[in-house]
């Protein structure tokens, strides 16, 4: 990071920096969770966990505490990739670095191989291959966060093709459908296919709408003569 600003912004004032709230596996107090890089709301700047003072770069800092940004990295269970400076820098210096790429046919012909090997997906090829360690505390994080957010965009989009059929077949809610249809005798297999739910859901949401189901066939005489209250308000409806 040559060329940056390594040092602190001004001088922080008193309690600027707080206590250890966070401890490594050998004990060292830490400033700021592991796994995580902290970031000052309204500057951007990055938090040492080590002393708890504020930079634009941690790169030249990091060498007091007898660090290099990949010893770092590696200690605080960041990612390999990680940033270790404010996120305005870190766009300053992608787009010089990307104004470089556009001025020099040189350094475009040196990443060319690079980018082949991209496109061709030898690079993740080669990096899985040297990745031998578990992935940093950083990444298990995010890889979950981004896990969780897909399952709950993938339950809203079920949810809303599900509010769409329930409107097409005339019920506002799926409990009062499912206790409609079941009084009428549907079977198990049509009310997954009405619904586009799975059996396992079905027999939830059955059960939550109090159509006690225990066998495969939901339109069997036994249960709807347990349900003839429900057929009755069926008929009547």
């Amino acid at each position: 990071m040559t060329g940056t600003e390594t040092g602190p912004v001004g001088h922080p004032p008193r309690g600027h920096t707080h206590g250890h709230l966070w401890l490594l596996p050998d004990g060292t107090g830490l400033h700021a969770p592991y796994g995580q890089l902290a970031v000052e709301a309204g500057t951007g700047r990055v938090c040492c966990h080590l002393c708890g003072r504020w930079y634009v770069s941690l790169g030249g800092h990091l060498r007091t505490h007898g660090h290099t940004a990949e010893s770092y990295r590696r200690t605080m269970g960041l990612c390999r990739s990680r940033p270790l400076v404010a996120e305005a820098l870190s766009r300053s210096i992608a787009t010089r670095q990307s104004a470089a790429y556009r001025r020099s046919p040189a350094l475009r012909a040196r990443l060319a191989v690079g980018q082949q090997l991209s496109k061709s997906g030898q690079l993740a090829t080669l990096a899985a291959t040297a990745q031998t360690a578990s992935p940093s505390p950083e990444l298990a994080r995010l890889r979950r966060a981004a896990l969780d957010a897909g399952r709950a965009t993938r339950a809203a989009q079920r949810d809303q093709v599900l509010a769409r059929r329930l409107r097409e077949l005339g019920f506002d809610d799926l409990a009062g459908y499912l206790r409609h249809a079941y009084c009428a005798g549907a079977s198990l297999r049509s009310l997954a296919k009405a619904t586009g739910l799975g059996w396992v859901r079905l027999r939830r949401e059955l059960e939550a709408a109090g159509c006690s189901a225990t066998g495969a066939d939901l339109g069997s005489e036994a249960l709807r003569r347990d349900h003839g209250g429900c057929t009755r308000a069926a008929k009547a409806r």
